[in-house]
């Protein structure tokens, strides 16, 4: 079972969880919603669309773990699902990943155009920081602290090296471990940033969570990557088999799916373990991360 939070009366469990958190960070989402300029017109919509909410959540069930007033990681929540959002934008843009849709609905560059779409990337980018940086429940070292390992984890030597690397290695021969580190700078960090961001503000972070963060956030995007050579784009929202097209180097396509499924079961029994030495068998946490992990099924 969850814990209850006393300024917002929730109980979070195993029912009741995703529907809870899924409206919390749409509604904040909305509040943020800009209404004066032109660029906040693509703005808008890169953010009206609304994905799977994996890391607000993520970020949401690890402060319910640890008994962590969910209003003091509110902002923090909704600016690393506006820093997801603007990953996004950028990597779908033509001198990237160049795709077409996303999340099923065209593509901001092509809503839009090219230059709004990297206009509207830099200023969520921009606004996803500011969010901490005005948020009345943290102090001003919490603030510091977590826009730090933010910036680091989005940065030159984080995700954005992990979009650099996955580029790159389009017309190279990476090893597997290679691919893997390439997982963990693109997709992993702000995954584990958003596990880990709750544990600073109550200083509770240890080993146990921080090999947690890390299992879920390379495992999910090598399950983005079997599910795109697996499923049609009806089902995943995007274009399909993108990566085969693009000469991407995945596990996927470089080892094959078989392979893929046995690596993606051996992070998941390594994350379960985690779970329940952080004595969490119970609580939503594990049931999320499991149906995380069910999406390769």
């Amino acid at each position: 079972m969850g814990q209850s939070n006393h300024s917002t009366k929730v109980i979070l469990n195993n029912q009741n969880f995703e529907s809870i958190l899924f409206e919390r960070i749409n509604k904040n989402i909305r509040n943020i919603s800009l209404k004066k300029d032109l660029i906040d017109e693509p703005i808008n919509y890169s953010l009206s669309n609304p994905g799977k909410r994996v890391r607000p959540i993520l970020a949401y069930l690890t402060a319910d773990a640890v008994e962590l007033d969910l209003q003091k990681i509110d902002s923090v929540a909704t600016a690393i699902e506006v820093m997801h959002t603007y990953s996004l934008v950028h990597d779908d843009l033509p001198c990237m990943d160049n795709d077409s849709l996303r999340r099923g609905k065209p593509t901001l560059h092509i809503k839009y155009n090219e230059s709004s779409a990297v206009l509207a990337g830099d200023a969520l980018q921009s606004l996803a920081i500011l969010l901490i940086a005005e948020d009345k429940y943290l102090d001003t070292s919490e603030k510091i602290t977590l826009i730090k390992s933010l910036c680091e984890t989005v940065g030159h030597n984080g995700m954005i090296l992990g979009q650099y690397l996955d580029l790159k290695f389009e017309d190279t021969d990476p090893s597997n471990t290679e691919i893997i580190e390439m997982y963990g700078l693109k997709t992993s960090l702000l995954i584990e940033f958003s596990i880990i961001s709750p544990l600073i503000i109550c200083n509770k972070l240890n080993d146990d969570w921080k090999d947690l963060a890390r299992y879920i956030g390379i495992s999910f995007q090598l399950i983005d990557d079997l599910i795109d050579v697996t499923q049609p784009t009806e089902i995943i929202g995007k274009t399909a088999s993108k990566d085969i097209e693009s000469k991407k180097k995945t596990l996927p396509l470089t080892e094959g799916i078989e392979k893929s499924q046995k690596i993606i079961e051996e992070y998941k029994l390594r994350a379960f373990e985690k779970l329940h030495i952080l004595d969490l068998n119970n609580h939503p946490l594990k049931k999320y991360v499991d149906d995380l992990f069910r999406r390769v099924n």
